[in-house]
């Protein structure tokens, strides 16, 4: 082999040796930003856990909440309905077990109207005419 022909392969190859090189050096680089983004992206998932244990934590206490808050109100309408019962039988006539809605003495509290919205009076009726008469 002549010596120029020599010279070219170890050009070649000192070529392929510093390809080879920039390339390991390249993939390094590369190797080193993937793993910065990998612990960027860990970093995250354990930030999103923790906040997600939080929403767990402040839901149960809210569950927990709601429920004493329903364990009151179940308790306050209980002794408001003791309360009516015991009015409601204090209210009632003696001797009879009936409520006294059922008794039939309703008192009837619509307001009669005697003047239409004009203003001037309505005239009187000869019922109430003479029932007047009759007071007097």
């Amino acid at each position: 082999m002549s010596e120029s022909f020599e010279q070219n392969i170890v050009s070649l190859l000192e070529d392929h040796v510093e390809l080879a090189i920039s390339t390991v050096q390249k993939l390094r680089a590369e190797k080193l930003e993937l793993e910065a983004e990998i612990a960027r992206l860990n970093n995250d998932v354990l930030q999103r856990d923790a906040k997600i244990q939080e929403l767990e934590t402040r839901n149960s206490e809210l569950e927990e909440e709601l429920s004493l808050e329903k364990l009151a109100t179940t308790q306050e309408r209980s002794e408001i309905r003791e309360r009516l019962e015991g009015l409601m039988a204090v209210l009632a006539p003696s001797g009879s077990d009936q409520p006294t809605s059922d008794t039939g003495t309703e008192i009837d509290f619509t307001p009669e109207r005697t003047e239409p919205d004009n203003g001037t009076p309505l005239p009187v009726s000869d019922s109430e005419h003479s029932e007047k008469n009759r007071d007097n």
